[in-house]
């Protein structure tokens, strides 16, 4: 039930709710109904009583209890009957009805009535067992004690029972169905507004912090709610843009000195006069160097790219000539690892920006390269129609196909599904995206053929 819409529910309770309602006063209605009924026939049957009992009354000897009982009885319905019942409970005379044929009150009963004690009960008489409103009470002025008896059907009590009761149950699914559709229609007029919030706040996302829910215009709860969704917005806005100047400042600052330490390192190096333990020293700095700068590249082109788009050079490159260069640069890295570096591929020609295009592959062989034990880096160039792109396969443990569409988040590292712990800031396919998007293209991650992950990107082969 929780996991329902809020609309569902609130219909479902409301709809719970008037069922209630509708058949506890469906039941007080058919109870009340049997019941004034009953208390009518009743006073009916006592009235009708006493004019037989004031006839015996005045003239004990004359009366006929069968005219007599006849005449009283035409008001009532037609399966209704009297009888005199003498005190032993036998019957001394009856009206023309066939259940006053037989005694209606037990010997128990006509002892209880002659003691003083008027009867008025329901009971079941005839073959058919009907339900009968029986009325007992003692004659006055007699020689012999006697009880009167009358009693009258219920059929029209409970016709008229029935008839309500088919009433309420033709009746009362409808006007539910009515009122549940009410009460759907008033639940959705009332969260439309938080249908509004919720779309466009789904819509929100960290490139487009600018932007605001809207606000209703009744003051009321939702509206307090956009408002305070807009203002945690204007506080995470705030947030990211002084992170974004931040990473933006630091990096463009870290450039400078990292080439000097960089360029002062090769002259070091270069100079050939070194022991072998400082030249090795000197030589891992250089390579520590070179990462940091490329993290540092990294993560300009990131700033840039979230400061309103990155900033190209476009010119032909070919990208054959590309991906042999990027794998020549980072073929001792592979090498290390002993693994090997292959290029493949036609020379597709893309209008690009060559820096940035090598940054995207130097991105995708060095994820490629951190994580493979054994194999190859392939480097395949392709062209398609109207696009042209570079893949890269590894022959690592893969990425699980349910990861494939978050490997191009920041910070995300799929450590855990290639089952290694590596370093790495897990920006690097995530600016190798943004790059490539700059340049019009697409990039995707896939299985590989057989095992590892192949990354891919495509360009325009022709500039709009």
């Amino acid at each position: 039930m929780r996991r329902l819409p809020i609309r569902v529910r609130l219909t479902a309770w409301y709809t719970t709710i008037l069922v209630v309602v509708l058949v506890v006063l469906g039941a007080y209605q058919v109870q009340r109904l049997r019941a004034e009924l009953t208390q009518d026939l009743d006073r009916s049957l006592e009235l009708r009583s006493a004019q037989i009992a004031a006839a015996y009354r005045s003239d004990p000897v004359t009366a006929e209890f069968t005219e007599l009982s006849n005449s009283v009885l035409s008001g009532l319905p037609t399966d209704s009957g009297a009888q005199l019942l003498a005190a032993d409970g036998t019957v001394i005379d009856t009206s023309e009805d066939a259940v006053a044929i037989v005694p209606m009150l037990s010997h128990d009963q006509v002892s209880d009535v002659l003691a003083g004690h008027t009867k008025l009960v329901t009971v079941r008489l005839g073959p058919a067992h009907t339900r009968f409103r029986l009325l007992a009470r003692a004659l006055e002025g007699l020689r012999d004690r006697q009880v009167l008896v009358m009693a009258t059907s219920l059929d029209s009590i409970e016709g008229a029972v029935h008839r309500l009761i088919v009433i309420l149950l033709t009746g009362g699914p409808i006007a539910l169905l009515v009122a549940a559709a009410a009460g759907w229609w008033l639940a959705s007029l009332a969260l439309r507004p938080v249908a509004a919030v919720t779309a466009k706040a789904r819509q929100i996302s960290v490139d487009r912090l600018d932007e605001r829910v809207p606000v209703p215009r009744a003051a009321d709860e939702v509206g307090r709610l956009a408002d305070t969704f807009n203002a945690m917005l204007d506080r995470l806005e705030a947030g990211v843009q002084a992170q974004r100047r931040l990473i933006a400042d630091a990096s463009h600052d870290l450039r400078t000195p990292l080439a000097v330490m960089r360029s002062e390192l090769d002259v070091a190096l270069a100079a050939g006069d070194l022991p072998p333990e400082a030249e090795e020293v000197l030589a891992s700095t250089a390579e520590e160097v070179e990462r940091m700068a490329r993290m540092v590249d990294n993560l300009l082109a990131l700033a840039q790219a979230d400061q309103g788009g990155l900033e190209l050079f476009v010119r032909p490159v070919d990208l054959r000539d590309l991906a042999e260069a990027t794998a020549a640069k980072l073929r001792p890295l592979a090498q290390a690892k002993g693994l090997e570096m292959a290029v493949s591929g036609d020379s597709p020609v893309v209008p690009a920006d060559r820096e940035r295009l090598t940054q995207v592959v130097t991105n995708l062989v060095e994820n490629a390269v951190k994580y493979t034990n054994q194999g190859v880096v392939r480097l395949a160039t392709w062209q398609d129609g109207t696009e042209a792109g570079i893949t890269v396969s590894d022959t690592g443990p893969g990425i699980p196909p349910h990861e494939l569409s978050k490997v191009f988040d920041r910070f995300y590292r799929a450590d855990t599904a290639r089952g290694r712990v590596v370093e790495g800031s897990g920006l690097g396919l995530a600016i190798a995206q943004e790059i490539v998007h700059a340049h019009g293209g697409r990039i995707w991650a896939e299985p590989g053929t057989e095992t590892g992950t192949r990354f891919s990107f495509a360009l325009p082969v022709n500039a709009e």
